[in-house]
């Protein structure tokens, strides 16, 4: 026992751990997940009303054809909450997620609903994801799930930006049987969800670059298409490649060479480092968005062409195929990356020695590329 400063009475002092706490602990964890939640529709509350103003005369009047109107409405009460608890449980949910997400592109996420109940059957169930600790828009609405019966649909929805996006669960709603009440129960099932950066067609790119894209030539013989030199026939050349008109000046049967194509590389320069130390953390995550964006679109616009592109940031230097190797970890890294420090090294500084004859892209929030309207997925 202590004195209390405020009343001056004495009273016992409490342990650290409420008892509420204490009883809580001993819940089963099952029992703590499938929290419920009763909410009021417009319906419901004239009725609830309507069920007060019912009880307060039948007390007042004493008239027993008043109470039986009460004892009506409220066992229509007792029945609503009876019939959605029964229509809530025994239901799983399972999340089917797309692969390859980007920022600003609508994609699908289906949903299917199992009930396991063996003899009742499921009403008007909505369900939602959670995202974040928020019900997010998009819903998927049955109509009824039968017994041991398993339903799918899917909803669209898209994100605004790069990023990891974690699913905490669902919420499983039902206004069955009267819509007087909407009753929730959250169902949890942890997942998460990596949106790389947009993808935008590049239309516009520097004059030296555009140079580029055509195919190279080595000098040596190979099997490309641009004109190497003239040859005397070989057995088992092919008759296609003669140069008739050579042949027929020098009396003799002469074939064309072709040149050998060269593996083009073309490397991307990201500066993620932050433009001032006293930059606000909106500020630098937006400029950050736009210039991963710019080279993410020229890494996959370059790949897609055949070339092999090397992409160097702050403190990372990528390498990504001309047959996509390389390509899916690099957007995943792109799409978590975050903004170094104002003092970080500059990325020019990690450019290999043997890329000089390169041609290297700058990306910067201030010269992106042309943009088109998103496709839909």
């Amino acid at each position: 026992m202590r004195r209390c400063a405020d009343y001056g009475t004495l009273r016992p002092v409490l342990p650290r751990v409420a008892w509420w706490e204490k009883i809580r602990a001993r819940v089963p964890k099952r029992w703590r997940e499938a929290r419920r939640r009763l909410r009021f529709t417009p319906e419901g509350r004239a009725f609830v009303g309507l069920t007060v103003g019912v009880g307060f005369a039948a007390i007042n009047t004493g008239n027993n054809l008043m109470y039986l109107v009460l004892g009506m409405m409220l066992s229509l009460i007792i029945v609503s909450g009876v019939l959605s608890e029964l229509g809530l449980q025994g239901l799983e949910v399972e999340r089917s997620l797309p692969t390859g997400v980007h920022a600003g592109r609508p994609y699908l996420t289906g949903i299917s609903l199992h009930n396991k109940k063996r003899r009742l059957a499921s009403f008007s169930i909505q369900v939602e994801d959670v995202i974040d600790g928020h019900s997010i828009a998009k819903r998927c609405y049955f109509l009824k799930i039968p017994p041991t019966a398993r339903q799918q649909t899917s909803y669209r929805s898209e994100f605004p930006r790069r990023g990891a996006y974690r699913y905490e669960g669902y919420h499983l709603s039902t206004r069955f049987p009267f819509g007087f009440f909407v009753k929730t129960r959250f169902a949890g099932h942890a997942e998460t969800l990596i949106v790389l950066p947009r993808i935008l067609p590049v239309d516009l790119l520097p004059e030296e670059t555009r140079a580029r894209l055509g195919t190279w030539e080595r000098p040596s013989r190979g099997q490309g298409r641009e004109f190497h030199g003239l040859r005397a026939w070989r057995d088992g050349d092919d008759a296609r490649d003669i140069h008739w008109k050579r042949s027929a000046r020098e009396g003799r049967i002469v074939l064309r060479e072709y040149a050998a194509d060269a593996t083009r590389r073309i490397g991307v320069l990201l500066d993620d480092r932050r433009e001032s130390a006293h930059a606000t953390a909106e500020a630098t995550l937006a400029r950050l968005d736009a210039r991963i964006d710019q080279a993410a679109s020229l890494v996959a616009h370059f790949q897609a062409r055949g070339c092999v592109v090397e992409l160097c940031t702050s403190g990372e230097h990528w390498v990504v195929e001309a047959d996509g190797r390389g390509l899916a970890p690099l957007l995943r890294r792109l799409a978590l990356l975050d903004a170094a420090a104002h003092d970080a090294p500059d990325p020019a500084s990690r450019r290999p020695r043997d890329a000089t004859a390169m041609a290297w892209l700058h990306a910067r929030a201030d010269t992106e590329p042309a943009r088109a309207p998103a496709q839909a997925a």
